[in-house]
């Protein structure tokens, strides 16, 4: 964008000073009053004062008017000076940014190999190259005076725009054109010689070849990468760089006749200057030495490149033809650069980085080298996590290789996860073996072999799992000493791989990626975005203190890989990162034994932050009740079965629950199946009276050695007093996450896979034993029914069994006295006395009835079937 400045603003015009009317007039009016009061004739002298004030005024005026005049010219020309500078400092700036775009032949001579603007051209964009340094068109503009000002203050405005609209800087024309330099024998190839070096700084070995006269002055250019073809030019310089689309001559004569047709810019030029039209500059010429440098440069460049002459790469290269016999820590040699290229991680690296778009040959990349390791090195010395983040199917080939502990892919969350927590415990575990040995790196250690993590697709596994960023930005910058080393693929590195752990990453290799921001971030070059779409496993590598290079990737056939598969079963399995995951089901005949007194184990807990998977014990005398919830199958009722086989008291009916509360709290354990439904399907004064005296156990338990656990498959509002004094909760498969959550559990940490027996305890997974068979439950307790004296509150007298002996009315008691709640009713206070020293029978009442009768009665029992109780002492038994 063109530098907008702005011209200074104009010299202002004072305003001219008015005459002064009051001034002039007051000494007038004073002088006549004087004479009234005094009837002086001499105090009209003072009118003369009037005239001289006014002539003072403005000879005044006219001093103030000149000054100002002056301030504003001395503020315009300072103005006028500080624009002057901008305009010199952004013709600076300007011809510093066109000399860098647009290097000039001395700069393409000088140039390294590695330099990351070769041959940067795209097809169908011009070609520029530079003439010379002279006076060229500046993007600089200055704003302001739409009209014409005072002289002075014009020609001010015109030099400053004259300075502005030019700037001395290259000058740039398009190649494509066609050159033509008129120009004396020698001086010619001088300027010729400059004009196509640019040109070939620009334009790659693989898309042009150059046709040039065969005079020996030329000989130079034999040495570039570019197919030469030698012709006999008659007079003067003759040079065509041909391509599929483009063509570029340079032609040198002494005439402007004698030049090819095609050149339509005519540069007339002189050893120390050149013109054009009416523009002249300084050419940079180069001498035939300094061409022939240039060229060697070229030469190596394409070497490195792997493009031009005998560095054609190869476009298939079978990782088994490749010998792994590189010396080094880790070396590898799964590229060929033309010829075979070994990386040592350990020495190159330690970590690396490859990009690489989709169809270009990253995964095959990632399994060759991985592939190449394992051909080179003991699985003791060297264990390999894969991370895909593509589904899983790139390692596929690779999972039984016995240097690979793991593959974590995005298709399992909960190993993702316990991948993030086990890697971090393993930079503590290597942490802590290097200080127990005294010593500060892996090459000092013994016992601890090398872990190499391989991500394929970086970019999405951070979105999946951004807590990794920190995680891989500790392993960079700690890998090297912990023998940990890192090899991340993806897809736009410029967007995924940041700084932190770029700058650890002594190996980057880059396959064809969209745009030039991509290779340069891996590279630092943008070959990798001119490679073609057919050119997979075609890569630019760079590697720290080498010069960049271009390779293709072997491929490992699978015949190779079930080899080394097959060979690496011989060898003991590395040390782990982490444990397997806990199994879908564990028998309660595979837990191992409790070794605390009181304890009883549940299952087994995952704890992949230690590396361990340790026994799940609860301790009711310590960890108090417990409560898991679970959705149905989650596991529920498998955890009351576990708990009876270690000699808890099993409830699964609301009658046991009813004489389970009401029984006297003793030392062991009472489960309880699916308390929510058993208290739902109370009526309220029952399930408010079991709630209460269940949260006593709950409370008080402790203090006799007794415990409750309580399974459910949420929190109801009936268990609003329970769940609250759950010391130790077991979350098992919810119904949702809004569940999950409700029930205290991590929002992420949510499954709807889990299998049965699967929960979370305190943050941690666990797995609970499953019992090969349901437990026995509890029966409810009944009592027969007595014999003797007896009132019978009976719903119909239907309901009364025969044979009780003698009988009577409520009216008329008798040994055994019958009534309807009617008949009990109409005769008021009888029941009461009756209840006093014999057995009250109710028989098909319901409850509430029965309580209008049994004034100040206890609850009677929980009963699911006939309603058939008894009232002994204030105590209530079901009937058999």
């Amino acid at each position: 964008m063109p530098d907008r400045l702005q011209l200074p603003t104009p010299p202002a015009e004072p305003p001219a000073a008015s005459f002064p009317v009051l001034a002039s007039l007051a000494p007038v009016v004073g002088a006549g009053a004087l004479w009234l009061v005094t009837q002086l004739s001499s105090m009209l002298l003072f009118a003369l004062l009037g005239p001289v004030i006014a002539i003072a005024s403005l000879g005044d005026g006219r001093m103030q008017r000149r000054r100002a005049r002056r301030r504003e010219a001395a503020r315009f020309a300072r103005d006028c000076d500080a624009l002057d500078d901008r305009i010199r400092a952004a013709h600076a700036d300007e011809a510093l940014a066109i000399a860098d775009a647009h290097p000039d032949a001395r700069a393409c001579a000088e140039a390294p190999a590695n330099h990351p603007h070769r041959w940067r051209h795209a097809a169908g964009q011009p070609v520029p190259v530079t003439l010379g340094v002279g006076a060229v068109a500046s993007s600089s503009a200055l704003d302001g005076y739409p009209h014409r000002q005072a002289d002075d203050v014009q020609r001010r405005a015109d030099a400053l725009r004259a300075h502005a609209a030019e700037v001395e800087a290259p000058l740039v024309v398009d190649a494509r054109l066609g050159i033509g330099v008129v120009a004396a024998p020698g001086v010619g190839d001088a300027h010729a010689r400059s004009l196509v070096l640019q040109v070939l700084a620009q334009l790659s070995p693989r898309d042009v070849a150059v046709v040039v006269e065969a005079d020996a002055t030329w000989a130079w250019i034999d040495a570039v990468p570019h197919r030469v073809d030698r012709q006999v030019v008659d007079d003067g310089v003759l040079v065509r760089i041909l391509g599929d689309d483009l063509e570029v001559t340079i032609a040198s004569g002494p005439t402007a006749e004698r030049l090819p047709r095609d050149c339509r810019v005519v540069v007339e030029a002189r050893l120390d200057g050149v013109r054009v039209g009416e523009r002249s500059c300084v050419p940079a010429l180069v001498s035939t030495l300094e061409a022939v440098a240039a060229a060697a440069r070229l030469a190596e460049a394409a070497t490195h490149a792997g493009i031009g002459g005998a560095a054609v790469l190869p476009a298939l290269v079978p990782l088994a033809d490749l010998a792994q016999d590189a010396p080094g820590v880790l070396p590898a040699t799964f590229l060929a650069a033309p010829q075979p290229l070994a990386i040592d991680l350990a020495v190159d690296g330690p970590h690396a980085v490859v990009g690489g778009t989709t169809g270009s040959g990253k995964s095959e990349l990632l399994v060759a080298w991985i592939a190449a390791l394992a051909r080179r090195h003991d699985p003791a010395d060297l264990a390999v996590l894969l991370v895909d983040f593509k589904g899983g199917a790139s390692f596929e080939a690779l999972r039984e290789l016995r240097h690979c502990v793991g593959v974590v892919t995005d298709l399992d969350e909960h190993g993702a996860t316990r991948a993030i927590e086990s890697l971090r415990a393993e930079i503590r575990h290597r942490e802590r073996v290097l200080h127990a040995q005294g010593v500060r790196s892996i090459e000092q250690a013994t016992g601890l072999g090398r872990l190499v993590i391989v991500v394929d697709e970086f970019a999405a596994m951070l979105h999946e799992q951004p807590d990794l960023l920190r995680l891989f930005a500790d392993v960079a910058s700690r890998g090297r000493s912990l023998g940990m080393h890192l090899i991340l693929c993806t897809q736009r590195p410029a967007e995924a791989v940041r700084d932190a752990v770029l700058a650890n990453c002594g190996v980057r290799i880059s396959l064809r990626v969209p745009d030039d921001a991509d290779a340069i971030a891996v590279t630092g070059v943008p070959d990798a975005a001119r490679l073609r779409l057919d050119e997979r496993g075609r890569c630019v590598v760079r590697i720290a203190g080498h010069a960049t290079v271009h390779a293709q990737s072997a491929l490992a056939e699978p015949a190779l890989l079930a080899r080394l598969v097959a060979d690496s079963q011989v060898h003991a399995a590395p040390r782990r990162p982490w444990c397997d995951p806990l199994p879908a089901r564990i028998p309660i005949d595979a837990l191992p034994v409790a070794r605390e007194p009181g304890g009883i184990v549940l299952g087994l807990v995952d704890r992949p932050s230690s590396q361990r998977v340790d026994p799940l014990v609860w301790r009711p005398a310590v960890d108090g009740p417990l409560l898991a919830l679970g959705a149905a199958a989650s596991g529920k009722s498998a955890l009351v079965d576990l708990l009876a086989t270690a000699g808890a008291d099993v409830v699964r009916d609301e009658e046991s629950l009813w004489d389970a509360v009401h029984e006297p709290i003793a030392p062991g354990v009472l489960a309880i199946d699916d308390v929510d439904a058993l208290l739902a399907r109370l009526d309220d004064e029952h399930a408010h009276e079991v709630a209460a005296l269940l949260a006593r156990r709950m409370r008080e338990g402790a203090g006799v050695g007794h415990a409750v656990a309580l399974t459910a498959r949420r929190a109801t509002a009936a268990m609003g007093q329970l769940a609250p004094l759950a010391d130790t909760r077991v979350l098992l498969r919810l119904a949702s996450r809004q569940e999950h959550a409700l029930a205290g559990g991590a929002m992420d940490r949510y499954d709807a896979t889990m299998p049965p027996g699967a929960a979370w305890v305190a943050g941690e997974r666990v797995q609970l034993g499953i019992a090969d068979a349901m437990a026995v439950p509890r029966t409810p307790q009944r009592v027969a029914m007595p014999r003797g004296p007896l009132a019978i509150v009976a719903a119909t007298l239907d309901d009364v069994p025969r044979g009780l002996g003698a009988t009577g009315k409520p009216a008329a008691p008798g040994d055994v006295t019958i009534g309807t709640v009617g008949e009990w009713e109409a005769a008021w206070g009888a029941l009461d006395r009756l209840r006093v020293d014999r057995p009250v029978l109710v028989l098909g009442v319901d409850d509430r009835v029965a309580r209008q009768v049994l004034r100040g009665a206890p609850l009677s029992p929980v009963l699911r079937g006939e309603r058939r109780w008894m009232l002994v002492g204030g105590v209530a038994s079901r009937l058999a």
